[in-house]
């Protein structure tokens, strides 16, 4: 172990061993979680006072800022979705009339535009 990290070998395609590849302890993933609900976003001063806390590059730090918002953006694209999908359903089915006739909207929808319409 190297200062609280594991370490795990990658492997090529021959099982050659190429790198060292650093986990991070649970230690360090609180803090960086912590950090990340202050702000998802990092200034430079602030990755390199955290990278120095948590004994790790700063380069580590950013890269597992970035990872993190990725995940972070594909869980709240998930809820919405989610919620837009519930609202739906609760919502009764509309027919063609209501959208071709619909006042709140001045253009006329065709058959195709039509969100009542489900094509398998």
């Amino acid at each position: 172990m190297l200062d609280g990290l594991d370490e795990e070998e990658c492997l090529e395609e021959g099982g050659q061993a190429t790198e060292k590849k650093m986990r991070l302890s649970m230690h360090q993933v609180k803090a960086l979680e912590k950090n990340f609900d202050v702000g998802n976003k990092l200034e430079p001063e602030r990755k390199v006072k955290l990278a120095e806390e948590l004994g790790l590059q700063p380069r580590q730090v950013a890269i597992w800022f970035q990872n993190r918002r990725a995940c972070w953006k594909t869980k709240v694209l998930e809820k919405d979705y989610a919620m837009l999908k519930a609202n739906r359903e609760k919502e009764p089915p509309r027919n063609c009339s209501d959208c071709l006739n619909s006042p709140s909207d001045n253009r006329q929808l065709s058959g195709d535009d039509c969100p009542s319409v489900v094509f398998n």
